[in-house]
C-alpha cells in the first residue's frame, strides 16, 4: 500500500506542486536545475509513513510513540512546506525545531538517551543531567546535516533507504512494517527523483529527518546490547561531518553558517565527476560503511576511520572538473 500511495502521488506530482505552490523554478543563481521540478517528494515519501505510523499507534501497544513520531513527523512536514513556499528564516527554523524534539522529549521520554555503550570501551557514559539536550541536539543536528544533504537527486533518499536497511536489522518486531512501508515509499520516490520527475523539498528532508531520528532513538533504547552508540554515528557519520564542515568554513569567511553556497561533498563530487558516479560515491562513502559494520559492529571504528580518511582525499582533491546545469545549492 506504501507503494502505491508513493507511486500515485510521484506520477502526479507536478498538478500536486502547483496546488501546493511548491513548484521550483530555476533562477540562473543558486537553483540551476534544467526545469521547473515540483517539490512534491516529501508527500510522496511522508504520507505512506504516516499512515503507517497511525496503523502502527492503533495495532500495537505502543501508541504514545508512533503517535509521537506521527505527530512529529507532520509537523517537520508542515514546516518544511512553510518554507518551500516563503523561505522561512533558518534561525526561526532551529527554534521551532528544537522545540518539537523537547515536546516529544517530554512526551515519550524513553526516547531520551540516557547513556552511551560503545563498541571499543567496557565502561558505560551515563548522561544524567545531560541527557535531554543531548538527544534534542542529536535530533535538531541530524535535521539540519540532512537538509543540507538535499542538493543533487538521489542523495538523501538513498542515504534514508541505508538508514531503513540499518534500523531493520535491530529494530523490534513491532516496528518492521512502519520500516518496510517507509523503505517502499523510499524506493519508489527515488526513481521518480531520479529521473527529474521531482524534488524532495524541505517538507521531506525535515519530516524524514525527523522520523529516522526518532525511530533510531527508540531502536537504541530497544537494542543496545547488540547496537553500540559509535555504530549509529558511522550511520549518520558523513552528512554530518560535511554539515559541520561547510558551517564552519562559512562561519570563518565571516558569512552566516546558514547561508547558501557549493561547497558540500554532492556539489564536489557533481564538478568531478558524471553524477551516476557521483552518487554511487557520496552513497558508497557514507552508507556501506554503517551497513557493513551493522553485521560486525566491533569492527565500527576501523571502518569509521577509514570512512572520514575517504572524506579527507575527496575534500582535498583537487578540482578538474566544472558543472554548470543542473546544481543546486543550500
Amino acid at each position: 500500500m506504501a507503494a502505491a500511495i508513493s507511486a500515485l502521488i510521484s506520477v502526479f506530482a507536478r498538478p500536486i506542486g502547483s496546488w501546493l505552490g511548491v513548484l521550483d523554478v530555476p533562477d540562473g543563481g543558486r537553483k540551476i536545475h534544467p526545469a521547473i521540478t515540483p517539490l512534491a517528494g516529501g508527500l510522496a515519501i511522508g504520507l505512506p509513513s504516516l499512515v503507517a505510523l497511525f496503523i502502527g499507534a492503533l495495532a500495537t501497544s505502543f501508541l504514545p510513540l508512533y503517535l509521537a513520531i506521527a505527530a512529529s513527523g507532520l509537523a517537520c512536514f508542515l514546516l518544511g512546506l512553510l518554507d518551500d513556499r516563503a523561505n522561512i528564516r533558518p534561525t526561526y527554523r532551529l527554534l521551532l525545531s528544537l522545540l518539537l524534539a523537547l515536546a516529544v522529549l517530554e512526551v515519550v521520554p524513553a526516547l531520551m538517551v540516557t547513556f552511551l555503550r560503545f563498541s571499543f570501551l567496557d565502561q558505560v557514559l551515563f548522561l544524567e543531567q545531560f541527557a535531554l539536550i543531548f538527544t534534542a541536539i542529536c535530533i535538531i543536528g541530524l535535521q539540519n546535516a540532512i537538509n543540507m544533504a538535499d542538493g543533487k537527486n538521489g542523495v538523501v533518499i538513498g542515504l534514508c533507504l541505508f538508514w531503513c536497511l540499518e534500523l531493520l536489522l535491530f529494530a523490534p518486531d513491532h516496528m518492521r512494517p512502519v520500516l518496510l512501508a517507509l523503505g517502499a515509499a523510499l524506493v519508489v520516490a527515488l526513481g521518480f527523483n531520479l529521473r527529474g520527475r521531482m524534488f524532495l523539498g524541505d517538507s521531506g528532508s525535515y519530516s524524514l529527518s525527523f522520523i529516522i531520528a526518532l525511530l533510531t532513538l527508540y531502536v537504541y533504547d530497544i537494542a543496545f546490547a547488540a547496537l553500540p552508540a559509535d555504530l549509529i554515528a558511522l550511520w549518520f557519520l558523513i552528512p554530518v561531518v560535511d554539515c559541520l564542515r561547510v558551517m564552519s568554513a562559512r562561519a570563518a569567511r565571516g558569512h552566516s553558517p546558514f547561508a547558501s553556497d557549493r561547497g558540500h561533498l554532492h556539489h564536489i563530487l557533481y564538478r568531478r565527476l558524471p553524477w551516476r558516479w557521483g552518487l554511487a560515491v557520496y552513497l558508497g562513502l557514507a552508507g556501506v560503511p554503517g551497513l557493513l559494520a551493522s553485521f560486525a559492529p566491533h569492527t565500527t571504528l576501523a571502518w569509521g576511520l577509514a570512512s572520514l580518511c575517504c572524506y579527507g582525499v575527496i575534500i582535498a582533491w583537487p578540482q578538474s572538473r566544472t558543472r554548470t546545469a543542473g546544481d543546486a545549492a543550500k
